[in-house]
């Protein structure tokens, strides 16, 4: 893993601050949902202190302080949130088991009853199991007696108190309209539509269902119904509900919010509050919603808002807080009714987005910089390092050791590591320079003694000796020779480097030159033969002839060293725009690939076998690359193309 990529990492870690963020998010909201559920407790419970002993404001019945009480024929409406259409089905009506209440006579006769209210309406539903629903008979009078089918009456307290009745009659499904029983003069009596009582009648898999709206200026306190059930026409009844069968009186209240109470809660509404008044048994009374106005608080959380809420939000939290308190009798020891009070999240949830829309921004800002800095940084370092990696390879050349290093001055620990390998790297050229003016002084220091060893050997061999003793003069003499060229070879490099240093620039004929020097290679070199490809047109370039010369020489001197007699050394000239290439092609032994880089190098030689007799250092092609790099060149070596032997190319500049 790169440094880059390490650090990379690293400056990701800071993203644990916007976690950390949103942890700290998520437990200020809990604060702020906890004080807003304190908050909304004091609000329900000053409103409920202030309807304290308002029976008259609670209830549409106050004169009796059981209205709190439920009995078991007590009706107690739900609030509709819109009118049912009256159709006879329940699709409108609210889907709450809860808010039924049943009556039966037996198994086979019961039925359920749900009443709600919407405005000055009031709703009623009845569920009738019924195994042979029977109609009236069409046309008939609705007092026949011999015609009567299934009825439904209903019974009710009006405004005064005044027990009042009214009954429904159907010849067949659909809208139906309530008639009352007037009794005019002689006790004769007649039915007479009600008009403000309208319904409709279907049919059901158990029975029948009625849908009615009776308009609540018509009631008082108490309110029933009665059903006789009928298995054919004019047969004797079955009656069953809520209503005496003798006279129709009622027996169950209706319990009713007082029309006041709804504007009084209003009063106490605002922006995403909704506030509900329930009886004991949890019935709701009235209520007032402006729970849908929570926008008025203040404007829509932003884009980012909405985002962040994604990483801090509970799954299946609910968005709404609730505070409930007892409403009182004036003497503070019965319940007369619940207020519920509802507020959306919108207010703490405003609060909590600001907050943590500005820390979420600065963190993850911050998290930003703080990983562009470290990646910069990284990118920096690295290219340090790769500066560093670069003088380090190309720290030895040819021409011997580069002392500069980069990043030297530099005050921090990479500049350190750097001082120190200029250091290291000053000490070696140092020691390069000795080993390099070594040979040139062995060869001066070594010089007179070996004059005197083959003196002393030359007068010797004048001496009458033994045979024997003239055999190891033969020896020492053969020995000083081969020390001799050792000597001579050692100097070679320093003299070529002097010469380069004090050669002069002339301009001449390359082409002419070449093929002079092949002239004198067939003659110095019998058992080998030349081949030259030179270019017809004359060449001239700018250099010194003798130092060419003398490259030549060393080129074609290794190519006969590792050639075996009677081989062909191909001598070739190429012109280039603004370059001459010199090449020198002989058979033999191919160059390794990890040879070829260092055989121009200093006392670096290759030669394994088949000794001459001659010594080798390894400073011919050393030589070749000092005289081609003085001609503003340069020299390398491949093996053929069909690997059967070497190719040493040197390119001059024209």
């Amino acid at each position: 893993m790169s440094l880059r990529l390490k650090l990379l990492l690293l400056g990701l870690a800071t993203l644990v601050l916007p976690w950390a963020g949103c942890r700290y998010a998520r437990e200020m909201e809990t604060a702020l949902r906890e004080g807003e559920q304190n908050s909304l407790q004091a609000v329900s419970q000053a409103i409920a202190s202030s309807l304290q002993g308002r029976m008259d404001l609670l209830y549409r019945e106050a004169h009796a302080r059981e209205l709190a009480r439920i009995g078991p024929y007590d009706l107690q409406p739900v609030l509709l949130m819109t009118a049912p259409f009256l159709d006879g089905y329940a699709d409108e009506w609210p889907h709450d088991p809860a808010s039924w209440r049943y009556f039966a006579k037996d198994s086979q006769h019961r039925f359920g009853i749900l009443t709600g209210v919407f405005e000055r309406m009031l709703y009623v539903l009845l569920d009738v199991r019924d195994d042979h629903l029977t109609f009236d008979a069409a046309g008939a009078s609705p007092l026949d007696s011999s015609a009567l089918g299934d009825r439904i009456w209903l019974g009710f307290q009006d405004p005064e108190g005044i027990e009042r009745q009214v009954f429904i009659a159907a010849s067949s499904p659909g809208s139906v309209t309530a008639r009352r029983i007037e009794t005019g003069e002689y006790g004769q009596q007649t039915a007479v539509d009600e008009p403000r009582v309208v319904g409709a009648l279907q049919p059901s898999p158990q029975g029948y269902r009625l849908e009615l709206r009776v308009p609540l200026s018509m009631l008082g306190g108490g309110f029933g119904a009665l059903i006789d059930d009928r298995d054919e026409r004019g047969a004797a009844p079955v009656s069953f509900g809520t209503l005496r069968s003798d006279d129709l009186h009622t027996v169950g209240r209706l319990i009713l919010a007082a029309p006041e109470l709804g504007g009084y809660l209003a009063q106490f509404l605002q922006p995403g509050l909704r506030l509900a008044v329930t009886t004991p048994a949890g019935r709701s009374l009235a209520r007032a919603d402006a729970l849908a106005r929570s926008s008025e608080l203040g404007p829509e959380p932003g884009i980012l808002a909405r985002f962040y809420r994604r990483f801090v939000d509970r799954p299946g939290e609910r968005r709404l807080i609730e505070s409930a308190a007892p409403i009182y009798d004036r003497d503070h020891r019965e319940i007369i009714g619940t207020l519920l009070v509802t507020q959306t999240a919108d207010r703490w949830l405003g609060l909590r987005d600001r907050a943590l829309t500005r820390m979420l921004n600065f963190t993850l800002i911050t998290s930003a910089v703080a990983v562009i800095a470290m990646f910069a940084f990284a990118a920096r370092l690295a290219v340090r390092l790769s500066r560093l990696r670069r003088a380090s390879e190309s720290a030895l050349t040819r021409e011997g050791l580069v002392t500069t290093f980069p990043e030297t001055t530099a005050p921090d620990e990479l500049g350190d590591v750097a001082r120190g390998f200029s250091t290291l790297l000053s000490r070696l050229n140092e020691y390069t320079g000795y080993l390099r003016t070594l040979a040139g002084k062995l060869a001066h220091e070594i010089r007179t003694p070996l004059t005197i060893v083959r003196s002393s050997l030359e007068n010797l061999e004048s001496e009458d000796v033994s045979s024997s003793v003239r055999a190891y003069l033969e020896r020492a003499r053969q020995g000083s020779e081969r020390l001799n060229a050792i000597l001579v070879a050692m100097g070679a490099a320093t003299r070529v480097e002097e010469a380069i240093s004090s050669a002069e620039r002339t301009r001449f004929d390359l082409v002419a030159l070449l093929a002079s020097a092949v002239g004198a290679y067939r003659i110095a070199f019998p058992d080998r033969s030349f081949s030259t490809e030179l270019p017809s047109e004359a060449s001239t370039i700018e250099g010194a002839p003798d130092l060419i010369v003398q490259m030549l020489d060393k080129l074609v001197d290794n190519a006969a060293d590792f050639s075996l007699p009677g081989a062909t050394i191909t001598i070739r000239l190429r012109l280039e725009p603004h370059a001459a290439v010199l090449e020198v092609d002989n058979p033999g032994p191919p160059l390794a690939p990890e040879i070829r880089s260092r055989l121009f190098e200093s006392l670096w030689q290759s030669r394994g076998g088949g000794d001459d007799g001659r010594p080798h250092f390894g400073l011919g092609l050393y030589i070749v690359r000092l005289i081609a790099e003085f001609h503003g060149g340069e020299a390398s070596a491949a093996s053929l193309p069909d690997e059967t032997g070497a190719r040493f190319s040197v390119r001059l500049g024209a």
